[in-house]
């Protein structure tokens, strides 16, 4: 090292001190700044060059001094994946608690008024009138108490749809939330590029831009990639690029954030039959059904230039002319890919021009002329017009797709045919377009806050309609069971109150000389009343008293005799208790029967002895619109086997004009299918058969030709809820409620605790600690003052060299 060199060196180390000492302060001053990443300056030791041609061992090589390197931020990237991923499973089960939090507010009868206890109320009524039964007073008290109860069940139904409204708005809210979170990271993409193309590492934007990925894993499950995007001339910049993770396949799908463009987030729109947007009548977008996430494709910042725009692009970088290059035809092989993928060769012929003689100038215009004419021939064949635009540069030539994103052609290969003339392809690089990114998340393929949240807005659970997971219970679940409820106990209570225990109906005179009774009839309907919708199903939201028991045309029948008695269990009444105590099958299918319900049978049996020909008879229970049981029997004779009866029963019930009023019959052989003939309208059931018995000639039930375990087909589940009494089923809504938050809570924690905990470790790298941080400021303090000495020593030195020496006997 020169003589002044080590003042180089001490300069270098009094700079590089100084740098460290502000990084040092920096890191200080944001040590309450939320989300920022502990900096450090990058060092390294600087050797101005090598060993020369005469070093001598004996000589010994010293550096220059110390060089900046820049500054980078303390970040453990494997921190960030884990932290992420446990916040999306945060994220999923805290807005499910969310929701489940509101629902815990309706369904919750632990106060003095609830439907239990209203319930107890009513039932308590129903015996009073029993002791004083014909007093008016008494069936007021009963139609009071009644009228209180469907009051609570219509205020739960609100309330409940309340919940849903709010979670729906909380839905909309949260994804364009996320939408925003992807318009601002794409914003700071744009910032932090143009930082990197003028050397500026940005670390504060990058830290911003972390703490967005950070809330943006909470409401879904993402992929995030660092990469290095070419900008020519060697020249390259970091790239962000964000996908959506699915959750069946656990691997990256949709892409979110690609550099500097961003998909949109939206809630799914419905598209009618020619596939574009359905509005109301207020111009607002009609929503999916099942509310998916919609992505649409990349766009820039401006929202004008889509990344589908892009087109594909095969660039031949060199057309080379051997020494004794001839001119004349020559073929060329383009292969490409069309649209669908599929391959195919076109060969095209040229003319190759010929160098006058071997200079470079004679040469470069050759090849000038020729790449002009493959241009040209390109551009003039029939097959490639329409696919490819071709255009000669200084050196090479490029082919461009007409067709951009998924429809555009890719060029995959350019082969030279035979000929004589000397020339060789150059390189050859391909561009692909990239096609539209436009992306619906269906279920189960999402993960995060937003998916579960949409799963409380559609989880119907087993009332689910469309024969997918029925594993999800969300806010339509509870509320189709709170309307199963308050179905069964109407229907129940009108059914006792408008027909006797043999099914004949109270307005008739009885077979066994009991009186008709003018006062009978529904107890309940849904509101309104409205005659023309008579089968307008009772639910939770709609259920009331019904007009003619308000204006006391109906009252409680109180004997099926039509002879109460004070002070004795009137049977009828006793029938009407009943309906509080009795056991219950409770079916979606109560509550949800669209035109796909269906009922068909099970395999056909018979025991051998049962002769041909015997006389049998069907018992075909049915349900109608309204929930009410009817019975219809049809005659048919028993055949050799149990497929020859089946075929006869078929017949006879086709043949039955009560049955075929209603239903279409129809055998395959193995099964009989029961399919209601109407049109149901919104808002109302399908007719459907329930059961299905037997009785031989003499009437008495038999199990001699059976047909097996029969059951509802199409979209609806006929699987049973719950069974047990009306209290019991708004009982085991609060039990199924609260089983899941205990469940939900306890995975939450979980999540939480683990989130907490990767996110203490990802403190322990990126975290500024005052501690540490004061022991570089002694250590550069001191470094510093290092330098700042050394420069002093080489001052006295060269001071003494150039002042002291070469004076003695002076």
């Amino acid at each position: 090292m020169a003589t002044f060199g080590e003042f180089t060196v001490a300069r270098l180390g009094m700079i590089a001190s100084q740098m460290a000492l502000n990084v040092t302060g920096h890191n200080i001053s944001n040590i309450n700044t939320q989300g920022y990443t502990r900096q450090r300056l990058d060092q390294y030791s600087f050797i101005t060059s090598g060993s020369g041609l005469y070093h001598s061992q004996n000589s010994a090589s010293v550096g220059s001094g110390v060089m900046l390197a820049g500054v980078s931020q303390l970040r453990d990237p494997f921190l960030d994946i884990r932290f992420r991923k446990e916040m999306s499973s945060v994220g999923s089960a805290g807005a499910t608690l969310n929701g489940l939090d509101q629902l815990e507010s309706v369904i919750n009868d632990v106060n003095k008024t609830g439907i239990t206890t209203q319930i107890q109320d009513l039932l308590g009524k129903l015996n009073d009138l029993n002791d004083h039964v014909g007093e008016k007073e008494f069936d007021s008290l009963v139609r009071s108490s009644a009228e209180a109860l469907c009051q609570l069940l219509n205020t739960s139904a609100k309330n409940l749809q309340t919940v849903f409204e709010n979670v729906y708005n909380q839905y909309k809210q949260d994804v364009q939330q996320a939408d925003n979170i992807l318009k601002k990271l794409q914003e700071l993409n744009e910032e932090i590029r143009r930082s990197d193309i003028n050397g500026d590492p940005a670390l504060e934007l990058r830290d911003q831009r972390n703490m967005l990925i950070d809330q943006l894993s909470e409401y879904m499950k993402i992929d995030v990639t660092y990469s290095k995007e070419n900008l020519g001339a060697g020249f390259s910049v970091e790239k962000l690029t964000i996908k959506m993770v699915d959750n069946k396949t656990n691997k990256p799908g949709a892409t979110l954030i690609d550099g500097i463009y961003r998909a949109d987030l939206s809630i799914k729109q419905k598209v009618d039959g020619n596939g574009d947007p359905m509005v109301d009548a207020d111009g607002k977008p009609v929503l999916d059904d099942l509310l998916r996430l919609s992505i649409s494709e990349l766009y820039d910042s401006a929202h004008q230039t889509k990344v589908s725009d892009t087109k594909s692009q095969f660039q031949l970088q060199g057309l080379n002319f051997g020494k004794n290059a001839q001119g004349g035809p020559q073929t060329i092989d383009i292969i490409y890919k069309d649209k669908d993928g599929n391959k195919n060769t076109v060969s095209v012929n040229f003319t190759v021009v010929k160098p006058a003689d071997d200079t470079p100038e004679e040469v470069a215009k050759a090849r000038e002329k020729t790449l002009a004419n493959l241009a040209d021939a390109l551009n003039k064949d029939a097959t490639l017009q329409g696919l490819f635009t071709a255009k000669a540069t200084s050196n090479g030539l490029v082919m461009t797709s007409t067709g951009t994103g998924a429809q555009a052609a890719v060029v995959t290969e350019m082969k030279l045919g035979a000929g004589g003339t000397g020339i060789t392809l150059g390189d050859t690089k391909s561009i692909a377009a990239v096609p539209a990114n436009t992306t619906t998340v269906d279920e189960g393929h999402g993960y995060g806050a937003l998916e579960s949240t949409r799963q409380m807005l559609t989880g119907a659970g087993e009332f689910r309609t469309d024969g997918k997971d029925k594993s999800i219970r969300g806010i339509p679940y509870y509320q189709k069971s709170l309307d199963a409820l308050a179905n069964k106990f109407a229907t129940e209570m009108n059914r006792i109150n408008t027909t006797r225990p043999d099914g004949t109906s109270f307005s008739d005179p009885g077979a066994n000389g009991e009186i008709a009774q003018d006062q009978a009839g529904n107890l309940f309907t849904a509101e309104g009343d409205d005659p023309k919708k008579p089968n307008t199903v009772i639910t939770a939201g709609n259920i009331s008293i019904s007009s003619a028991w308000k204006s006391g045309e109906t009252q409680v029948v109180a004997s099926v005799s039509g002879n109460p008695v004070q002070g004795t269990m009137n049977d009828n009444i006793n029938r009407l208790i009943n309906v509080f105590e009795a056991g219950y099958t409770f079916r979606p299918s109560d509550i949800v029967r669209t035109n796909n319900t269906a009922f068909t049978t099970g395999e056909p049996k018979q025991d051998n002895g049962l002769a041909p020909g015997t006389d049998l008879t069907a018992h075909i229970t049915y349900i109608d619109g309204m929930n009410q049981e009817h019975t219809v029997e049809v005659k048919f004779q028993a055949g050799a086997t149990a497929e020859e009866t089946q075929t006869n029963l078929a017949k006879a019930l086709q043949g039955n004009a009560d049955v075929n009023k209603i239903f279409t019959v129809t055998d395959d052989g193995t099964t009989i299918t029961f399919d209601d003939k109407a049109v149901v309208p919104d808002g109302s059931l399908c007719n459907l058969v329930t059961d299905i018995s037997f009785t031989d000639a003499k009437g008495n039930e038999t199990d001699a030709f059976s047909l097996g375990d029969g059951k509802i087909g199409g979209i609806v589940s006929g699987d049973p809820i719950y069974k047990g009494n009306l209290e019991g089923c708004y009982a085991n809504m609060e039990g199924v409620l609260g089983a899941h938050k205990n469940t939900t809570n306890t995975i939450y924690e979980t999540y939480a605790a683990a989130a907490d905990g990767i996110n203490t470790s990802r403190d322990s790298v990126a975290g500024v600690d005052l501690n540490e941080e004061g022991m570089n400021l002694l250590q550069y303090q001191k470094s510093f003052a290092a330098a700042c000495r050394l420069m002093t020593a080489l001052d006295e030195a060269m001071d003494k060299v150039i002042n002291g020496m070469g004076i003695v006997g002076r």
